[in-house]
């Protein structure tokens, strides 16, 4: 039956029938007794932590005190309260044979017990006149794993969930469905268009699954088993002194240090470097480029192709066939876009029938089943290691006054740079983890982190800080009209006046090829040809919102020196000498977070009044508005809602239509807004 005549069937069932054409279900794994179950039940994931400090303070003399202390953590490896704990019993990335699932005690080996962190800092009043301080201090700080990060992986053993579809017209599998023989009468009596029955199959035959295609092989999980603890060692020197005017100065220099930082990502990384396999990817393309086939056929008169058999080969196409796998419009694109991770996909997805049993194709072609995937036995494998690190230095500068004569104010200045190679959470706000091919968690090559080594996300290089807070000087108990009567005191005085400016840098990101050049999990980086163009923001006629580019169409004819590349033009339209491109076959392109996005600044302002209504009963009247000039500031093209940070995407260099909430208006509601937010309050006193 093909897919046309099943189609057809389903929905005559549905229709003619009155039952489900297909149903699906899934059930749960209870590993510890290797059985699915219709229902959910708890998971018991235990992470166990002990703790042991001391501290003391020791004033060495009247003018310089020591505070030191010293910390002992145990964070023991996480696992399952009820023999659910199933680990892989060597390692996933296939280099030692065959993966089986097996129990374990715990999800990983180290307990981590030698985890001691000592802090040491001083204070010293150099002239002891009470008006400079010198402080300095170092310590050492451990993280502890999240029970979260422990049940993302729990949940991607292998038959942990066994997700049933059942079409009436299939053959009985795992999912305790219908027998072959099944007809439409029997299934009026058997099927219960609610549910499924139990599936009969235990979960541990899922423990070792054989090779299959990309797709259809199962995701799974693991950690790395000497997992350690993220340690981070942070320094810091600041110098206060007191000057006059009521103002203390400051400046200050912090350091931190982290090593050992959670990270995960897709050991199962494709390998596209294998013997003749990139040269023929790129004899195909250039057969393309002369005007012939993929393949070397059809070529123009004059002009010969090369039969690039390799491809030929892995993807059982038939030479000079102009529907073939090879020259197929799909492989085309990825030809002209030096997609040979792209294709690589592709052909380790398709399947092919031998004998009756379906096989992966390249399997089918020969070819070892790791042919691409290290590990043949699984799609994804989501690996948790602890083999991050990240770097922060910064300077602080800071000027604050006093409350005297009715005025406060404060002014603080950070010049910072925080460099890292992941700057988020490993396993993002899903058991999936959150990869993605054009995310700033998916690394850019599993084997070489070096590649990542970057600004991290949040980079904000200049960050301004400045406050104030006026009593207005007039009414009673102030420097003028202080002895006017009551109804005018009403009017003019009990006035004050609050204001904070907040101004920092835009923060970096990355610029996407739009193609996967050496592998399949991560699109690589834009290549920069000529100087780079630093994005500002502006508005070109027809195009929504701002853009920080204005960039030609991406250049599409083979023979052009520039092609895959987008020129780079002035806000005016004038082209430059700049281009942003698609790197070549097996090049990864520009640096991580490469551009700096807008800045943001935002002004808040406060207006409060007080009313002594009577001697016992006050009145304060309070009127705030956050983000008093209603300043949008746009994200960078990474966070638009319109816009990309690909050059292939038609909205490349657009930031429309999401701007940065302000951080103060979220005391208002609950999310924040970007947008001017203005809350008037009263308070009564008695």
């Amino acid at each position: 039956m093909n897919s046309t005549d099943s189609n057809r069937l389903l929905q005559t069932i549905v229709e003619l029938v009155g039952i489900p054409a297909r149903v699906q279900q899934a059930f749960q794994a209870d590993l510890g007794a290797d059985v699915y179950r219709p229902d959910l039940f708890v998971l018991g994931t235990r992470s166990k932590q002990y703790n042991v400090y001391f501290q003391d303070e020791w004033k060495w003399k009247r003018n310089f005190t020591v505070t030191y202390g010293l910390r002992w953590e145990w964070n023991r490896p996480g696992k399952d309260c009820c023999n659910r704990t199933f680990r892989p019993d060597r390692a996933v990335n296939g280099s030692d044979g065959a993966v089986q699932f097996v129990p374990s005690d715990s999800w990983w080996d180290r307990n981590n017990a030698n985890a001691i962190a000592p802090r040491v800092s001083f204070a010293w009043d150099p002239w002891s006149d009470g008006k400079t301080v010198v402080r300095a201090g170092y310590g050492v700080a451990f993280d502890t794993i999240s029970t979260f990060q422990i049940t993302s992986i729990a949940g991607k053993v292998p038959g942990s969930v066994l997700q049933c579809v059942v079409n009436v017209q299939d053959a009985a599998g795992d999912c305790g469905d219908l027998p072959n023989n099944a007809r439409v009468p029997q299934l009026l009596a058997a099927l219960n268009p609610f549910t499924l029955p139990t599936p009969s199959v235990a979960p541990s035959s899922k423990f070792s699954p054989a090779p299959a295609a990309l797709g259809v092989a199962p995701s799974v999980g693991a950690f790395q088993p000497d997992l350690h603890m993220p340690t981070v060692h942070e320094w810091s020197l600041t110098i206060q002194r007191e000057i006059p005017w009521g103002f203390v100065a400051q400046v200050g220099y912090i350091g931190k240090r982290g090593t050992r930082l959670f990270r995960a990502y897709d050991l199962n990384q494709i390998n596209t470097d294998q013997t003749g396999y990139r040269a023929a990817f790129l004899a195909a393309r250039d057969n393309l480029v002369k005007g012939c086939r993929a393949d070397g056929t059809n070529c123009p008169a004059g002009v010969t192709g090369v039969t690039p058999t390799l491809l030929l080969t892995l993807t059982n196409s038939t030479l000079g066939s102009a529907t073939s796998f090879l020259n197929s419009s799909t492989t085309a694109g990825e030809l002209r876009q030096n997609g040979v991770g792209d294709f690589a996909v592709r052909i380790d997805q398709a399947t092919r029938v031998v004998s009756g049993v379906t096989l992966p194709l390249v399997v089918a072609q020969g070819f070892a089943a790791n042919y691409f995937r290290p590990n043949p036995q699984f799609s994804e494998i989501f690996y948790f290691d602890s083999g991050g690190s990240s770097s922060y230095h910064g300077m602080i500068l800071q000027l604050v006054r006093r409350f005297q004569k009715g005025l406060t104010m404060g002014f603080a200045y950070t010049l910072s740079k925080s460099i890292d190679d992941m700057s988020v959470d490993p396993v993002a706000a899903t058991s999936g983890g959150g990869l993605s091919t054009t995310n700033s968690r998916t690394p850019t090559d599993v084997h070489n982190f070096r590649l990542d080594r970057a600004r991290s996300d949040f980079d904000n290089r200049h960050v301004i800080s400045a406050n104030y807070l006026y009593e207005l000087p007039f009414g009673r108990g102030r420097r003028w009209s202080n002895s006017v009567p009551g109804f005018v005191n009403h009017i003019i005085g009990g006035w004050t006046m609050t204001g904070i400016f907040t101004y920092q840098s835009g923060e970096p990101f990355t610029l996407n090829s739009g193609a996967r050049t050496v592998h399949n999990t991560k699109v690589s980086r834009a290549q920069i040809r000529g100087p780079f163009v630093e994005p500002q923001l502006f508005s070109i006629d027809g195009v929504q919102g701002p853009v920080v580019w204005r960039t030609g169409p991406l250049i599409t004819t083979l023979t052009d020196p520039n092609v895959n590349c987008r020129n780079i033009l002035t806000p005016d339209g004038t082209a430059t000498q700049t281009y942003f491109c698609i790197p070549g076959v097996g090049e990864s392109g520009s640096a991580r977070n490469f551009a700096q996005g807008p800045s943001f600044w935002n002004f808040n302002f406060g207006v409060l009044k007080n009313f002594a209504i009577t001697e016992k009963v006050k009145l304060d009247f309070r009127a705030e508005f956050f983000n008093l000039f209603n300043h949008p500031n746009f994200e960078n093209p990474r966070n638009a809602s319109v816009g990309s940070p690909t050059l292939t995407s038609g909205v490349f260099g657009q930031t429309c239509c999401i701007t940065s909430s302000v951080p103060a208006s979220a005391t208002v509601i609950a999310n924040g807004e970007p947008n001017r937010v203005i809350q008037f309050a009263f308070k009564v006193s008695f």
